[in-house]
């Protein structure tokens, strides 16, 4: 009965979206009061600080856990933990956090957020993206190291917590920050990357962080020498719960599960988001096939100050930047200049809310989606707004059309311009990754 009940859930859903009454999940919060329980609740001190990927509290798989002392709507006089973590199914359970600090704890209730609205796929027969906010209580405000875990029923210990992520915000923020995704390649792109990363360094991006589950030697070597240098992280990634972590087993279960592979971007992206919030004012979530090219400054800062001031607030959530698809033609360039090669880009600019990606505010936003900001945490904060496609665009390397827009194909590929949009930095672009060739011994 339980999967009769699901699919004609599913199937109500559906028919509201076409009558245009399905429930919309809201993105802003209103306030909460922190609930503590703080009487007659005793509970064990942990046994381990996890040193794994995923760690399992109650049928939970926790990811991350970060400490969030910006401005919010939904406590505004508590500093939160901000836990990533992935539930199979929607979470229907209430949720209790346990937070240690060398000497005390507290346990409190904790909010949940599904990283997901249902009109992107009401389905929820999923492994499942959820933010767990824990209010921290006044008298932990001041702690240097913060550990936490998470039950289904109050008052009850966990063997294994996670170590919090405390990093206070800087002074001076740096612009941008660059998110990619796990990256699971089992051929050989690592003369794109690096012409990919030289990119993103030249336009102004500090750092680029990058989710890894396998790569070849190759690949590996450019991640490590850019890391050698500070302008690069990378993190090892693997999948929660009872998916697969065998290598190519993994690498075909990714591939072959669209909508699950959706779901599970969503948990680095969100914790690339939290690193950066001391350290950055945006990121930016890329793939390596994408490239976001302002058309009138040098670089992302400069681009972003234009915005800010003719917006006239510093209150934005996202800035997503519309879509071209760049084809192959210039045979003369070499190999090694992919992106120089694509010298052509469909005439058509995609629909601004298909394949558009976007840099989002770090003190605004609570959660990302792939293409822009989800959660906000506070009402005064705006929508996504669409950058004018004189100011930048959004460049998208493709050999051939993608299969997500075979029913414009035609259109896509055959109705092409010539694309100049790189020309002021292709030169420098080029002496850049000739050099680093030469490092690497490519």
């Amino acid at each position: 009965m339980e999967d009769v009940d699901y699919a004609l859930d599913s199937m109500r859903y559906l028919h509201d979206m076409q009558k245009g009454k399905a429930e919309i999940r809201d993105v802003v919060e209103k306030e909460q009061s922190v609930v503590e329980y703080y009487w007659l609740c005793r509970i064990d001190w942990f046994e381990t600080v996890s040193s794994e990927v995923w760690t399992e509290n109650d049928g939970l798989f926790l990811y991350s856990a970060h400490l969030d002392t910006r401005n919010n709507s939904l406590y505004p006089r508590n500093d939160a933990i901000q836990l990533l973590a992935v539930s199979f199914r929607t979470l229907r359970e209430r949720v209790f956090c346990n937070i240690f600090d060398e000497k005390r704890y507290a346990v409190v209730e904790g909010y949940v957020r599904e990283i997901w609205q249902r009109g992107w796929d009401p389905r929820d027969y999923f492994y499942v993206p959820n933010l767990i906010t824990c209010p921290v209580p006044v008298r932990l405000r001041s702690a240097t190291k913060l550990y936490v875990s998470v039950t289904t029923s109050p008052c009850r210990a966990q063997r294994a917590a996670l170590s919090v992520r405390i990093n206070r915000s800087s002074s001076k923020k740096e612009a941008v920050a660059v998110c990619v995704k796990g990256m699971d390649f089992q051929e050989d792109v690592s003369l794109r990357l690096l012409e990919w990363l030289e990119a993103q360094y030249l336009l102004g991006a500090s750092i680029v962080t990058m989710y890894k589950y396998t790569v070849s030697k190759e690949v590996q070597k450019v991640l490590d020498h850019y890391e050698s240098l500070g302008k690069l992280v990378q993190i090892p990634l693997t999948l929660p719960g009872h998916s697969p972590n065998l290598p190519l087993v993994r690498s075909q279960y990714i591939s072959r599960n669209r909508q699950q592979k959706r779901r599970h971007e969503l948990i680095p992206y969100n914790d690339c988001l939290y690193r950066h919030i001391p350290t950055h004012r945006y990121i930016l979530i890329l793939d390596i096939d994408e490239l976001i090219v302002p058309l009138k400054h040098r670089n992302y800062a400069d681009l972003l100050a234009f915005i800010e001031e003719d917006s006239g607030s510093k209150r934005i959530s996202s800035l997503s930047f519309s879509n071209v698809f760049k084809f192959p033609m210039n045979a003369t360039t070499p190999e090694h200049l992919y992106m120089t090669r694509h010298s052509l880009r469909s005439r058509k600019t995609s629909n601004r809310r298909s394949y558009g990606k976007s840099l989002t505010n770090t003190v605004t936003v609570a959660t990302v989606f792939n293409h822009f900001a989800l959660h906000r945490l506070s009402p005064n904060v705006t929508g996504t707004i669409y950058v004018p496609e004189q100011l930048g665009l959004k460049l998208h390397y493709k050999a051939t059309c993608p299969i997500e827009s075979h029913k414009e194909c035609a259109e896509l590929q055959e109705d092409t311009v010539s694309d100049h949009s790189l020309d002021l930095f292709a030169s420098e672009l080029e002496r850049r990754v000739n050099r680093t060739l030469r490092e690497l011994n490519f």
